[in-house]
């Protein structure tokens, strides 16, 4: 089985929890003592701010809320050893009306997980890519770059769906890590309706990785 896997988005179970926009579900759970994700709040986040509001780009609470409390961050762990890396700038989806903003990278650099925001802030997804979008933290972050100019750059068929809210997804990801770690490193399983794990099992199982 690979480490992570594609397949069709209603197939996933439904999150456990009422995704509010404040990530009251994630503060509620315990801090583990290593793997998480992040530490700190993102020291690119103000330069993100800003480039949004040149652009009117509205950002999901969840996902400024998140970027910017450490604690929250730890809160995630990765049985991959993903780590949070925010981009400090949005950069143009290839093949849509939108932007894409890097958060979350695996260790390997193997997968990337980005916001994708439509151009007038009034939708928002997360997908991923294998593909390395938006600057890095010793890019220019004034400097975007236009990926569908004809220069060998990836192209929309390297950006996949994965999750119909960046909250949707952080849910996602943490239930399927914290199941990871509870089947293989004996920690007590996450605090939900023990059908729910279940459920998610038994498709994690058939399926694969869902979120990574």
């Amino acid at each position: 089985m690979s480490t992570y896997g594609r397949y069709e988005f209603d197939d996933l179970p439904p999150v456990p929890f009422a995704m509010s926009g404040d990530l009251g579900w994630l503060a509620a759970q315990p801090a583990p003592d290593a793997w998480g994700i992040g530490s700190a709040p993102a020291k690119e986040l103000p330069a993100l701010l800003s480039a949004c509001a040149a652009l009117g780009l509205p950002l999901p609470p969840a996902f400024v809320k998140f970027a910017g409390d450490g604690e929250l961050q730890r809160r995630i762990r990765s049985c991959t050893a993903c780590f949070v890396d925010v981009s400090a700038a949005p950069v143009a989806a290839p093949g849509a009306d939108g932007y894409l903003i890097r958060f979350l990278a695996d260790q390997q650099g193997c997968l990337y997980w980005y916001l994708y925001v439509t151009a007038d802030g009034s939708d928002h997804a997360v997908v991923c890519s294998p593909s390395h979008f938006g600057p890095s933290a010793d890019d220019d972050p004034d400097v975007r770059k236009d990926w569908d100019d004809p220069d060998g750059e990836p192209g929309p068929e390297e950006v996949v769906f994965c999750g119909e809210s960046f909250e949707a997804f952080l849910c996602r990801y943490w239930l399927e890590n914290e199941l990871w770690f509870a089947d293989n490193e004996s920690f007590p399983p996450p605090a939900v309706d023990a059908a729910y794990i279940e459920g998610f099992r038994s498709f994690s199982a058939t399926e694969g990785s869902v979120t990574g």
